[in-house]
């Protein structure tokens, strides 16, 4: 594996640090799902706290987030009304703190006892964090037990980085079923799709004779496999996805499918979730909250992901996104998925991580370092890339197909227990502040 650091330099002074790395296979190439950890509750938040909500204190209510106990048995029924049957207990609990519980002057108002027992009992397990704005509403917002650190999982592989995007904004959590720390977007390994792909964005992908293409995909075009039976978009069935489905039809049965799980089942119309799709047999299926979902379509592909929009195709740099990125709440076309952020392609800059290939086909990993979020110094610190100097700084460095990764704070490559780079979440003090992750990548 080759690894190197290159500065470039802007004609304004400001100067871009960026570490690119490349090795021989994408067989070596794999998906990581670190090491939970309990810090998570608390981080997530924590960029609530000191970063969303003060930037924009009139555009949020009362977020209440919160996490399940270790060996939590939910106390309601998974029958929940208009939220469908349930299997999967999060779900079960963001559906009757969303039903049952405000938050008035700071203070918690419960509509019945079993709500007032199910919050005492996160209180007691140190379980819930409350964050206010201005505004009097409250949302509830389900952490799942999925994140950790990269630097505490797999810290004996030659590399790690972060991958995929995932729900973590309270816009995002569009239904209960919708959990920070989700993640979403296509990911495929050998043939098989671990997560199907959403929005319709591009993809990179490999196939197993080598050729590295990217292109844009959408769960449409698989078939999903639920039990004995196969679905098929537009024949058996029809798939619901945001954001020109926000619900799916009234009077159809509708499975709310996320990642690989049926996660509720419900004879009428549901909100489609923001991390996942409904499917509305045709003819009423005998199926249950939680059976496994499994998807064809890709067994020709050796690796596969999908995230951000492309920067570069066929040695084409991008001038603009290629994929729409959508306002959940609103369905207006903003850059950034899904959330309310507008972000400009050729002048926003923050720390990016992009995964490509040159023209031989040969995996390439560049992380783009970031400014701090405290105590920037034009000309010594890095200063963070746009998309169309990422697009520029990629072809310089012989990619020919490129895609954005996740960015910003949860960007950083290690290379074994170090970052030869620094996050951009710093403090004050100039100490590095790692995001826990959902998922991420390995070169063994």
């Amino acid at each position: 594996m080759e690894s190197r650091i290159k500065t470039y330099t802007y004609p304004t002074g400001e100067i871009q640090r960026v570490q690119l790395l490349r090795w021989d296979s994408w067989e070596a190439l794999d998906f990581l799902s670190p090491t939970p950890t309990d810090g998570a509750l608390d981080r997530f938040a924590g960029i609530y706290r000191d970063f969303l909500v003060p930037a924009a204190p009139f555009v949020f209510g009362h977020l209440v987030m919160f996490r399940l106990p270790e060996n939590c048995s939910i106390a309601f029924p998974f029958e929940t009304g208009k939220f469908g049957t349930v299997a999967d207990p999060l779900t079960a609990a963001a559906a009757a703190l969303k039903e049952g519980l405000r938050i008035v002057n700071g203070k918690p108002h419960f509509k019945n006892a079993q709500t007032k027992a199910f919050w005492q009992l996160l209180e007691a397990h140190d379980c819930v964090r409350i964050v206010s704005g201005k505004l009097p509403i409250t949302t509830i917002i389900p952490l799942k037990n999925n994140a950790g650190y990269l630097t505490q999982s797999a810290a004996d592989a030659p590399a790690r980085v972060n991958a995929s995007f995932f729900i973590m904004d309270p816009f995002d959590c569009a239904t209960v079923y919708d959990h920070v720390s989700e993640p979403f977007g296509l990911c495929v390994k050998d043939g098989t799709v671990i997560r199907p792909p959403l929005y319709n964005r591009e993809a990179l992908l490999v196939k197993k004779d080598g050729a590295v293409t990217v292109r844009h995909t959408d769960v449409r075009e698989l078939s999903v496999r639920i039990g004995e039976t196969t679905y098929i978009h537009g024949k058996n069935c029809h798939i619901y996805t945001r954001p020109r489905h926000p619900f799916s039809p009234i009077g159809k049965q509708a499975l709310v499918i996320v990642g690989t799980k049926v996660v509720a089942v419900r004879n009428g119309s549901v909100a489609v979730p923001a991390s996942g799709f409904v499917l509305c047999p045709r003819e009423k299926a005998a199926v249950s909250a939680g059976e496994s979902v499994t998807y064809q379509g890709m067994e020709d592909i050796s690796f596969g992901i999908q995230v951000g929009s492309s920067l570069l195709r066929n040695g084409i740099k991008a001038d603009r996104f290629h994929s729409r990125f959508y306002n959940i709440r609103h369905l207006e076309p903003v850059p950034y998925p899904p959330s309310l952020y507008p972000v400009n392609f050729a002048k926003a800059r923050a720390a990016r991580i992009v995964l490509g290939a040159d023209a031989a086909g040969k995996p390439m990993l560049l992380w783009a370092e970031g400014a701090a979020k405290f105590g920037y110094e034009p000309g010594k610190g890095s200063c963070g890339a746009s998309q169309t100097e990422l697009a520029e700084i990629c072809a310089d460095l012989g990619m020919v197909n490129a895609v954005n990764l996740d960015g910003g704070g949860s960007a950083q490559i290690l290379l074994g227990k170090k970052r030869l780079l620094e996050v951009s979440d710093r403090k004050g003090d100039g100490s590095q502040s790692e995001r826990p992750v959902p998922n991420g990548l390995i070169v063994r």
